[in-house]
């Protein structure tokens, strides 16, 4: 894959000593071990900030990363070639230089296409994936069309299975996912405390993350932490934009009563800065 010239200047900022102690974190722990045992570790959504909101973008990640965020979520879609790509809508319209649907462009349809913020072009799934692999970054994936085996099965091919969390959303796609062949960690949808003992059931001695909504009643992130099970959830919206106003507050404020151990932020580096 050809690396930004970004890549390699950042790499020198990082010095020496830095980088062996960054690479030996990330090495020393499985995915479910890192999260098990963090407080609110900080997920990128969409980069840096709100303020700088580079989604599903090779580069965009890379300067999160090298502002001290590993864990990335992305979005993953097919074109009319059946390739893969980072994308998170339907259409290239809101973050790229093209318009349409992705499922009815070619691969020579997508050759001049660029992100609007960074210019580079929409990242294929493998380019990612071949990104993920030489910086050990975990990734959170996101994947809201039919083609839930292709992308883990190219995951898993790539050797990032056991770096990769797969969100699900209903107890169907978590079900096909439990299906498929892999070591990646599965996080499920609990609203109520009767999804968490469906899914204790379904897993049996299998590992998974709940994923509970951010505006759920509280007594639900505590009943759900005492079965001994990791948290996810995601401050996006009303908390990351007051977050930014009262520096940090808000994130504090709204972990106080919730045992969160995942937590998805539009200002990642902020959260980070506010939790540690």
């Amino acid at each position: 894959m050809q690396r930004t010239d970004f890549h390699f200047k950042g790499l020198a900022m990082l010095g020496l000593f830095f980088l062996p102690l960054f690479f030996t974190h990330l090495s020393a722990q499985t995915l479910f071990e890192l999260i098990s045992s963090s407080k609110a570790y900080p997920v990128s959504h969409r980069g840096i900030s709100e303020e700088q909101p580079v989604e599903n973008s090779l580069i965009g990640i890379e300067k999160v990363l090298l502002s001290g965020i590993d864990f990335f979520e992305v979005d993953v879609r097919k074109n009319a070639d059946e390739e893969l790509y980072l994308l998170h809508d339907e259409t290239l319209d809101r973050t790229t230089s093209g318009l349409g649907r992705l499922d009815s462009k070619s691969n020579g349809d997508l050759a001049g296409v660029q992100l609007k913020i960074t210019g580079e072009p929409i990242p294929t799934f493998q380019s990612f994936l071949d990104f993920a692999r030489n910086d050990s970054l975990w990734i959170m994936l996101d994947v809201k069309e039919p083609i839930l085996d292709e992308v883990l099965s190219q995951t898993k091919a790539a050797g990032l299975d056991s770096r990769s969390l797969i969100l699900t959303f209903d107890r169907k796609r978590a079900q096909e996912a439990l299906g498929i062949e892999g070591d990646f960690l599965i996080s499920v949808l609990v609203t109520r405390m009767e999804d968490l003992h469906f899914y204790q059931e379904l897993f049996r001695s299998r590992r998974f993350l709940a994923y509970v909504p951010k505006d759920a009643e509280i007594s639900l992130f505590q009943a759900v932490a005492g079965e001994g099970v990791p948290i996810l959830t995601d401050v996006m919206g009303e908390v990351d934009r007051k977050a930014i106003e009262d520096e940090g507050e808000s994130y504090r404020d709204f972990l106080k009563e919730r045992k969160i151990n995942l937590l998805v932020s539009d200002n990642p580096l902020l959260l980070q800065k506010s939790v540690r």
